[in-house]
Order: structure tokens, then sequence, then C-alpha cells
């Protein structure tokens, strides 16, 4: 009986992505080509291209950054082309995946990416550059006038060894901009310096909801687990935004304290909430949480659905 029922249930599954790829909504058939994709079949990659390929802004720049989040770093003819794409947007997503390949033609579009007017774009090819030690350009990338690229651009440099960049990135919070605060607590982070781990425990303590999300993640990324109940409060927060910020972090790093709360999450009125809380369980502890995924296979929303349905087979 218990194999029959695995049986059906991974039938189901493999059911529900099938219908998704036909689903009226493109977000759905992007999800359904994108689980497909991570699960060896290769009608999702293929899928994922074809809808990159049209004439749909919001279309292509789901199913660009579909391809990227499943590891896809191919410079395939239409992801070239559509760096040059007149949508700021489609330009970024495509980049992103440029900036993910080996390849030594990525090298010469990144390049060209760090004059593109869309301050994201630049960023996005600056960090690509890091792996093909362009010392000159990065440099260059020190002076952006946007504080973004310029930290993203210390944050780099700090990862191939150069010295200051820690000082470099707090230089950049000294100039108290909200939006710029977030990303220069992991930046500093990711280059690895202890020195502020004090700075962001009180953070946690001091800082805007986002602001502790970010302090908390700084912390795991540096192994140091001080931030994580910050985590689990901030997925209780009655602002949905917070909610999947947390809920974000948690699926990039396995916190099993987390794992209970996650499954609270997946019933979260907020779609977004509770489908990446799925994905973070079926990351991290997919092996016990095959019953919930089954379960959730009924939900009303289909992006959940499908989301579930993913998490069931890769269990």
């Amino acid at each position: 009986m218990l194999l029959l029922t695995c049986v059906s249930n991974e039938s189901k599954a493999k059911r529900i992505l099938d219908q998704g790829l036909s689903d009226a909504s493109p977000f759905v058939r992007v999800s359904a080509a994108k689980a497909l994709m991570m699960l060896g079949d290769v009608r999702g990659n293929r899928l994922l291209m074809e809808m990159a390929a049209q004439d749909e802004t919001e279309l292509q720049v789901n199913a660009l950054n579909a391809l990227y989040e499943a590891g896809y770093g191919e410079l395939e003819p239409v992801v070239i082309g559509l760096c040059s794409n007149p949508s700021a947007a489609i330009r970024e997503a495509a980049y992103r995946i440029v900036a993910s390949s080996d390849e030594q033609e990525a090298r010469t579009i990144l390049l060209q990416g760090i004059y593109d007017e869309f301050s994201r774009v630049r960023e996005v090819a600056y960090s690509g550059l890091g792996k093909f030690q362009e010392m000159d350009a990065l440099l260059q990338g020190l002076r952006d006038p946007d504080p973004l690229v310029r930290i993203s651009v210390a944050r780099t440099l700090g990862e191939l060894g150069s010295d200051g960049m820690s000082d470099f990135i707090r230089e950049e919070l000294r100039k108290f901009r909200p939006d710029v605060w977030g990303k220069g607590v992991i930046a500093i982070a990711e280059v690895r310096d202890t020195t502020n781990i004090q700075f962001f425990k009180r953070l946690l303590e001091e800082g805007t909801e986002e602001l502790r999300i970010h302090a908390a993640e700084a912390l795991l990324i540096l192994n140091d687990d001080a931030g994580v109940q910050t985590l689990l409060r901030s997925l209780q927060s009655k602002d949905p935004f917070v909610r999947i910020g947390a809920v974000e972090v948690l699926s990039r790093y396995d916190v099993p304290d987390a794992y209970d709360e996650l499954r609270t999450a997946v019933r979260d009125e907020y779609i977004n909430v509770a489908v990446r809380a799925v994905e973070a369980l079926a990351k991290h502890d997919a092996a016990n949480q095959k019953e919930l995924f089954a379960e959730l296979m009924d939900a009303s929303n289909v992006l959940l659905r499908v989301s579930a349905a993913f998490a069931y087979l890769r269990s």
C-alpha cells in the first residue's frame, strides 16, 4: 500500500508540472519549466529559452531569471542578443546568465556591460568580471557613480584578495543612504571581515526590520547563528515583504532551527512566502518533508502546487 501511495504521488507531481506548462499564467509556465529543468528534464531548458525569445518583456525577464536560478550558464545566441535589448530589466537578466559563464566570450560581453546606462547591469557585469581577473576594469568600478555598484565592485575585489575593501564599503555606509546599507552589510561579510561581527549583532537590535534580516544573513555568512532568532521573528512580521526577506535568507542557508517555522510559512497568505518556504524545505530537509509536499499538491493556488510537486520529486 505504501509503495502504491508513493507511485501515485509521484505520478500526481509529474502531472501537475506537465499541466503547468500550458497554464494561462506565464508565471506558472515559467515555474513549471524551471522545475523540470532542475529535475533534469530537457523540456524545461528548451521551453524557458523559447519564452525568453518571445516579444513580451515580463515573460522574457522571468524566463531568463529562471534559467539563471536553475544554473544555466550557456552563451546561447538568444541570451547574447538580449544583452542589447532596449529593456533594462531584460538586459540585467541576460547579463546574469553571461556573468555565470566561464566562456571567454563572456569576458568580452561583460566588458561591454560595465558601460551600460543601467546601474544594475553594470553591477552584474563587474561581478562577473571577477572570475576573469579583470583588475583594471574592477578598479575603474570603484569610481562608478552608483554607490551600490561601487559596493559590489569592492566586494568582488575583496574576494579576490585586494586589501582595504571592507574599509571602502564602510565608508560608503557612512553616507547613510538606506538603500545602500543592506547590500553593504552583506558585502562586508562576504569579504570575510569578522571584525564587524559585533556591529552586525548591534544591528539585530537597532536596525529596521529589513536591515535586521541583512545583519542576520551577514552573521550566517560568517558562520555565526546569533541572528537566527531574528529571522524566525521576521517570519511572523505583519509586513509580507519582511517575511519574504526572511524566508529567502532561510532558503539560501541551512538553518535546522527554522524547519518548523518554515512548515508554518508554507501556509502564508502571501504566495511568494509560501512558495519560497517550500523551496527552502526542499533544499535543506526534503527527505523529512515528503508528506507535507504531497499535501500541498492539493493546494488551491497553482503556483504552490507546482512548487510542491517539484519539491516532492526532488525529495
